[in-house]
């Protein structure tokens, strides 16, 4: 276990309610210990417990999650990661995203005001640097695949994020039309969800989508630029026209998932819990 997993396990047994903390301590410091053994993430499952003791605050009676860890070995196998931290953390990069494209539009009222320029770069940041850390810190809790794969996984997320961060702020232009340039680095971060994840090179085919989305909605911002609609109406338009093809992202993720023969999705909620949700 390292010091990670042991501040997450600590967190999540100081918030449990009193009467169970020391069951849970016991409990959930086995359990992610012995995850490697279970071909488990330990750091998924120290998310889970905090997830856990976060939701279950209010718990008349302890999780069962340690028995079913101990008990049915060969269960959790099929269900190696189902307290559903991957997607809370995709929808909160989401949710950064989108709120970025809001703080765009506020901005467009404040043009040449000292100081507008240091509150367009932290919201470039909450577009592109803050989503891709939130996506790496997801691609490190990935099941059934080495810790390794998934911290250079997670650095090129960040790689991409940084990129992104660049083209959005004016220092990095790529020699390629600005709408292509979006759809390139959208599917950038998708193949390294792929390669990391060991999806089948068939799935690499769902690359195209957020080039296509890109290309697809490109005209809108350039049909709407002389409609005389208000610069922060156009803010808008112009953010969501760019946050599309990282939208597409998520369900060509979905996608190389479900028809993988791989089990191990970081996607898809599989049918038994970790984590009796009656607790």
């Amino acid at each position: 276990m390292n010091g990670l997993d042991r501040a997450l396990v600590a967190a999540a047994v100081a918030i449990s309610p009193p009467a169970h903390r020391a069951t849970r301590r016991e409990q959930w410091a086995a359990d992610v210990r012995d995850a490697a053994e279970l071909d488990l993430s330990s750091t998924a499952l120290a998310f889970g417990a905090l997830t856990t003791a976060l939701f279950h605050r209010r718990a008349d009676h302890r999780t069962t999650w340690g028995e079913t860890m101990s008990a049915t070995p060969r269960s959790v196998r099929t269900a190696p990661h189902v307290v559903g931290t991957v997607p809370v953390l995709i929808v909160f990069a989401v949710l950064s995203a989108l709120g970025s494209v809001c703080g765009l539009a506020l901005l467009q009222r404040y043009n040449g005001v000292p100081g507008a320029m240091a509150v367009f770069l932290a919201d470039a940041l909450a577009a592109s640097v803050l989503p891709g850390a939130v996506v790496a810190g997801a691609l490190l809790l990935v099941s059934g695949v080495g810790l390794r794969r998934r911290v250079i996984g997670a650095v090129a997320v960040l790689a991409v994020a940084t990129v992104w961060f660049g083209i959005t702020t004016g220092l990095v232009n790529l020699p390629v039309h600005h709408p292509l340039q979006v759809g390139l680095v959208a599917a950038a971060l998708l193949g390294v969800w792929l390669v990391t994840c060991r999806r089948p090179r068939w799935t690499w085919s769902l690359l195209l989508l957020p080039v296509v989305a890109a290309l697809l909605v490109a005209p809108l911002g350039d049909a709407l630029a002389g409609s005389g609609l208000p610069y922060s109406a156009l803010a808008v338009v112009y953010g969501l026209q760019q946050l599309v093809p990282f939208l597409v992202v998520i369900p060509g993720g979905i996608v190389a998932a479900r028809l993988s023969t791989d089990h191990h999705s970081a996607f898809v909620e599989h049918d038994e819990a970790l984590v009796d949700k009656s607790a």
